[in-house]
């Protein structure tokens, strides 16, 4: 029983401490005027039957770095420069956000 409680406690706060979980608590229920202080503009607005649905994106270059092996090497290994987009949804019925989503994409 005991074991049981344990597993369950760890799902749930594995499952409550979540990106797209904190993103949910931060913007649903809250008007729409708030996105634009955070993001700006939106890159893209879709109409759907449950509401509209704004599109934001976020590009950040990550820059190349070396990875530690934790011992000395000749050749290091070094992790490749890359583009990260992070793309936010957010569902939106009369002017508040009903529901909110992250993805993120990373291009070399």
């Amino acid at each position: 029983m005991r074991q049981l409680f344990i597993l369950v406690l760890i799902a749930f706060t594995i499952v409550s401490c979540g990106v797209q979980k904190q993103l949910q608590k931060a913007y649903v229920g809250k008007p729409v005027s708030i996105l634009k202080e955070k993001f700006g503009y939106p890159k893209t607005i879709l109409e759907r039957n449950n509401g509209d649905v704004y599109v934001f994106e976020e590009v950040k270059n990550l820059k190349s770095t070396e990875i530690s092996q934790g011992k000395l090497t000749l050749d290091p290994m070094v992790s490749p420069m890359v583009q990260k987009t992070m793309r936010y949804y957010f569902t939106v019925k009369d002017s508040i956000i009903v529901k909110a989503k992250m993805e993120e994409e990373y291009e070399r």
